[in-house]
């Protein structure tokens, strides 16, 4: 893994409900065979610990739940300052916001900062139970959410046709 370039930062608490959402689909993507330099992190919260994670890196992906008020289960692809005004999902899993933590980065180290920056989330419902259950309609948004991040990293087409489920008959 010493020439990973992409880092996919999948974030939540996989205990709060639809705050889990990030995790799982990270889980979908460590099941997958993505190219030798993408690298997928499993990070129960967004905090200083992960500027190490992402300095240096020619792209980073961050994938997470939103909580914007939106249609739970939407599905968002936001890259660059875009990213900047989303909300993310349960405050106890997030010590620091994307915005906070990126300006940080670039302020303590800016030639460590990412190149390209993107985010792949997922509109909740559910951030104040306890549970691993996520709400059907976030469930039901995974494959599109696991879709957008192999769009954005440029995966094989046919890496993306594998997480797609086939028509039901």
């Amino acid at each position: 893994m010493g020439n990973v370039t992409t880092r996919i930062l999948c974030l939540g608490n996989d205990l709060i409900c639809d705050d889990g959402v990030g995790i799982r689909i990270g889980q979908v993507l460590l099941s997958l065979p993505l190219p030798d330099h993408v690298g997928v992190e499993l990070a129960p919260h967004l905090g200083f610990d992960l500027l190490d994670v992402v300095a240096g890196m020619e792209r980073v992906v961050l994938v997470d739940a939103m909580c914007t008020g939106g249609v739970p289960g939407t599905c968002v692809t936001l890259e660059g300052r875009a990213i900047e005004r989303y909300s993310t999902g349960s405050s106890i899993s997030h010590t620091i916001g994307i915005a906070e933590l990126m300006d940080l980065a670039h302020r303590l180290s800016p030639g460590r900062m990412p190149a390209t920056l993107h985010f792949v989330g997922i509109e909740g419902a559910r951030f104040t139970e306890y549970g691993d259950q996520l709400s059907p309609e976030v469930e039901a948004a995974i494959p599109q959410a696991v879709a957008a991040v192999l769009g954005v990293i440029g995966a094989d087409p046919e890496l993306l046709a594998a997480t797609t489920s086939p028509p039901v008959k």
